[in-house]
């Protein structure tokens, strides 16, 4: 995939990559951010206002109050190359296949709420991993999800996964945010999600399995976490790479094999780890805004 990248058009890229960066504003009313706050996902000292500029939202509501990760549509739009286009592919040439305009509209504001195509930073080519790499761009971009993840990460392989639980997990998060039937509906959505990217398997009755993490899953969940103040061993332990479902040794093997592919640099002496997915990512993408910021 390395020789891929770097043969690329810089065109071909933006078209085809995956969005979690943006220079322009994030879709939403961001109002005050409370900047004491903290969770499995961020550290105490993460910037809530650089994160905001980087594209990643610390708190607040997001799309799966209303719709899934919308990954068929993604990868649509990415297959086509249409990602650097898309109202245009969206609205004017119904890529999608929506019923109508209103459908249409309402397609891309969410594509661009979750992923943020039509915008510039490309992250990955990377067809095999694109269900878990949209999934943490998906993480990144919207907080409900992430407070409701734990109850699919942390459930044991073959356990049945119900969108009670995952309710329940959102609701001991944020008391009292939603009411009943939006917590439902936001726990069936995100069901939904992590059914599509591999986490859970079945219609009614979901049950708990292994997703498939690519190395490049790997780099994409490092540059992540190290934005959000990760560094060292707590970024490999981070929630983060836990979307990878791997043990520790299997992140690492997974970090190492980004490294090969030029998406990461990976040192360790003993127990002392320096992880950097910004500056590897940066140079084989042609993305110099990652270090940039």
């Amino acid at each position: 995939m390395a020789a891929h990248v770097r043969k690329t058009a810089a065109s071909e890229r933006r078209a085809s990559g995956l969005v979690l960066l943006s220079r322009q504003s994030p879709i939403g009313n961001w109002g005050e951010l409370d900047t004491a706050t903290s969770d499995a996902w961020l550290t105490p000292s993460a910037d809530h206002h650089a994160l905001a500029r980087m594209g990643i939202k610390a708190q607040g509501g997001g799309p799966h109050q209303s719709k899934t990760m919308m990954l068929a549509d993604l990868t649509k739009l990415l297959v086509a190359g249409a990602a650097d286009r898309a109202v245009d592919a969206v609205l004017r040439d119904n890529l999608l296949g929506k019923s109508s305009i209103r459908a249409r509209r309402a397609a891309l504001y969410r594509l661009r709420q979750l992923y943020g195509v039509g915008q510039r930073w490309p992250i990955c080519l990377d067809p095999a991993g694109r269900p878990i790499l949209a999934l943490l761009c998906a993480l990144a971009r919207d907080p409900p999800l992430r407070d409701g993840a734990a109850a699919v990460l942390h459930a044991p392989l073959g356990e049945r996964v119900r969108w009670p639980a995952i309710a329940a997990t959102f609701e001991a998060r944020s008391p009292g945010r939603l009411g009943e039937e939006s917590a439902k509906s936001l726990a069936q959505h995100a069901a939904s999600t992590w059914t599509q990217v591999g986490f859970l398997k079945g219609a009614d009755r979901k049950e708990r399995v292994r997703a498939k993490p690519t190395p490049a899953s790997a780099a994409y969940a490092a540059l992540i976490a190290g934005l959000c103040g990760f560094g060292g061993m707590r970024l490999v332990e981070s929630r983060w790479l836990d979307a990878l479902d791997r043990p520790f040794e299997d992140r690492l093997a997974l970090l190492r094999q980004a490294e090969g592919l030029g998406l990461a640099r990976v040192r360790r002496v003993g127990d002392v780890f320096e992880i950097d997915a910004r500056g590897p990512l940066a140079r084989t993408l042609g993305v110099a805004e990652l270090v940039d910021h």
